[in-house]
């Protein structure tokens, strides 16, 4: 683990900074003596009832989760920066506004964590590499400036996959991230850490990055519900890029409707994003309570169930009927190009020329070429061995495929897939060279289409199991509408991991 080395950077950033505010992530013994006992809400929909209704300050409940976060940061690794001093000026700020009557709305004192590529003013922003272990980011993400005009708190930055590149926690310079369920085995990423403190109950909710795999991978090894909406949906500006034609922003939480209100804040169209796609602005907690009746889900022939280890197929089938028996129609539909030329690896020949182009000239130019994990190296060497021709090609030729698949929605509303084909790995497992662990994911990353991951089941060693719903272009309302109704019809939500923080 990468305590020490984290402790380090944190500490030489702030020297390096004079006025660098919030960063104080491990000397704050008299701010912890002073968070009271507390029974802290359990989703972001109760925490906001509570402070609206003046029974909880924000501050007090800033002050527990800071404290839960410092206690488990040893175990988890789940953040790179906690940012203590920032989110204790918040929350005074925002319970004096409630003092004079001002509520901002549903987020309004909401404690949330960021992935470390997502930019926070003032907050160090490594990207999840050693070399921009002193980076201080200058402004504010969209999607966070957003968040923080609906009134939430910035608890902490969390840990990564270097650049995006991996899909297990594993990170050379700042340690891996471990799963709150079982230590021994990897959490998913690349938003490791924002799955493994919201998971582990230190966070309410908080944002990740989704190129292939990235939020929804860690949501189905974690438990939890993540989104990735629909690309070009929310701004990515502010957002280090992993490859331009495929990044999301997008939330991880324990709840449908707080993954939905998450999403409801962030999205919305943003001129100077140059890939923001022109969009309603949606509240998307309308319609979570309407049901499934009259709804039509699609099993995809030769694509849904294969290679799917026997207990996440046998889940995810209970999950199927379970659908059926909320009136759901559950249809089998073929989709040749999922089923054939779409597999987990042809997306990646336009997914890592770009990544390529993003930082290839940085990477080459360093003189230090340990600055920079395997995982970064190894993709980078694979992008320079695309051409641009073939690369042109490929990006000519996805608008095309993208529409036969999108033709499959004349006869369903939603697919539904298992979101990773095995449950997390043990530690020990070659998690980011196993090919099946983007099998499901990636290629409807390629699609640029809505998907999100909800918990489904468990296995027989007690690791969760996540259903992938996927939606046709800016239909997330109709995708959030199948997960609210299944979750309510399920307890798996409910479950908590062994590693959790305490409810005193």
């Amino acid at each position: 683990m990468a305590t020490s080395p984290m402790r380090r950077d944190l500490l030489r950033g702030l020297g390096t900074t004079g006025a660098l505010m919030a960063l104080t992530p491990w000397r704050c013994a008299a701010a912890a003596a002073q968070s009271p006992s507390v029974d802290l809400p359990s989703t972001i929909a109760e925490a906001a009832g509570r402070i609206r209704n003046r029974q909880m300050s924000v501050t007090e409940l800033t002050r527990a989760y800071l404290k839960h976060a410092r206690e488990l940061q040893p175990r988890l690794n789940a953040f790179i920066t906690i940012a203590e001093e920032h989110a204790l000026t918040t929350a005074g700020d925002l319970d004096r506004e409630l003092d004079h009557g001002r509520l901002r709305g549903p987020l309004h004192g909401i404690p949330v964590v960021y992935k470390d590529n997502i930019d926070t003013a003032g907050i160090l922003t490594t990207i999840g590499s050693e070399f921009f272990s002193q980076r201080i980011a200058q402004s504010d993400a969209e999607a966070v400036r957003k968040l923080r005009e609906a009134g939430t708190v910035t608890l902490g930055k969390t840990h990564m996959n270097e650049f995006a590149a991996g899909v297990a926690g594993r990170n050379k310079y700042y340690g891996d991230a471990r799963n709150p369920w079982d230590l021994t085995r990897w959490p998913g990423g690349s938003s490791s850490g924002t799955g493994v403190a919201v998971a582990a109950g230190l966070g309410l909710g908080g944002l990740g990055t989704d190129s292939g795999v990235s939020i929804r991978g860690p949501a189905s090894w974690l438990g939890l519900v993540g989104v990735r909406p629909s690309w070009g949906r929310v701004s990515v500006r502010g957002t280090f890029p992993r490859a331009w034609s495929f990044d999301t922003v997008g939330p991880l939480t324990h709840t449908v409707e707080d993954a939905a209100l998450l999403l409801t804040a962030i999205a919305g169209y943003d001129p100077s994003d140059r890939n923001a796609l022109p969009s309603p602005t949606e509240n998307f907690t309308i319609g979570l309570n309407a049901g499934l009746q009259g709804l039509r889900v699609g099993i995809i022939e030769d694509f849904t169930y294969r290679n799917v280890e026997p207990e996440v197929g046998k889940a995810l089938q209970t999950a199927v009927d379970q659908l059926a028996r909320l009136e759901a129609q559950v249809k089998t539909v073929k989709v040749p190009l999922l089923s054939g030329k779409i597999d987990a690896q042809y997306p990646l020949t336009i997914l890592l020329y770009e990544f390529n182009q993003i930082l290839g000239d940085t990477v080459r130019a360093t003189a230090r070429k340990e600055l920079f994990g395997p995982l970064v190296h190894a993709d980078i060497a694979q992008g320079e061995r695309i051409s641009r021709e073939t690369y042109e090609a490929a990006v000519r030729q996805r608008p095309r495929e993208v529409a036969e698949i999108r033709e499959v929605f004349k006869d369903v509303d939603a697919l539904i897939t298992p979101t990773h084909p095995f449950v997390a790995p043990p530690l020990t497992a070659d998690a980011e060279g196993n090919p099946g662990v983007r099998q499901l994911t990636v290629p409807i990353s390629f699609t640029g289409f809505p998907a999100l991951s909800v918990p489904c089941g468990f296995a027989a060693n007690g690791m969760p199991i996540g259903m992938q719903i996927i939606a046709n272009d800016l239909r997330e309302r109709v995708m959030f509408r199948i997960a609210a109704a299944y979750e309510r019809a399920t307890e798996f939500h409910r479950q908590r991991p062994a590693i959790y923080r305490v409810r005193s």
